[in-house]
């Protein structure tokens, strides 16, 4: 069993700069980037293997598809419960941070940029955490 990384955000430099501390913090090895939460879930449709794992640092505010919307739509994929997802926002608004949590997929909530710190701690959070023992 192993554990992918997706980073889904509309923001190049932030891309580029998750991508960065993903690998540098050994979180993750070529994380694959979407725009958006539609080229993220349609690339999931498509590439799903039941043999991974899927850690998703998902930004809310995004066009075509935000990350609310992501988080619904995957409700019903049944791949959900191999979907590990972190919201990492720009938005400080505990309103969001508690509407994340109504979410089971939903393992936390960071705020953007991401740090070596943040990637690390990522690496203890329960469900995450075996991947990395």
């Amino acid at each position: 069993m192993s554990l992918k990384v997706l980073i889904v955000d509309d923001d190049k430099m932030i891309k580029l700069l998750h991508t960065v501390m993903v690998e540098r913090s050994n979180l993750g090895n070529n994380p694959r980037t979407f725009s958006d939460g539609k080229a993220a879930l349609d690339f999931l449709n498509i590439e799903f293997k039941e043999s991974e794992h899927y850690l998703v640092l998902l930004d809310i505010n995004m066009p075509v598809m935000n990350g609310w919307d992501f988080l619904d739509a995957i409700k019903e994929q049944s791949f959900a419960n191999q979907l590990h997802v972190v919201m990492v926002t720009s938005s400080v608004d505990n309103t969001e941070k508690l509407k994340a949590t109504q979410y089971p997929q939903v393992i936390g909530f960071l705020e953007k940029p991401l740090k070596i710190d943040n990637c690390n701690y990522i690496k203890t959070i329960p469900s995450i955490a075996p991947f990395f023992n």
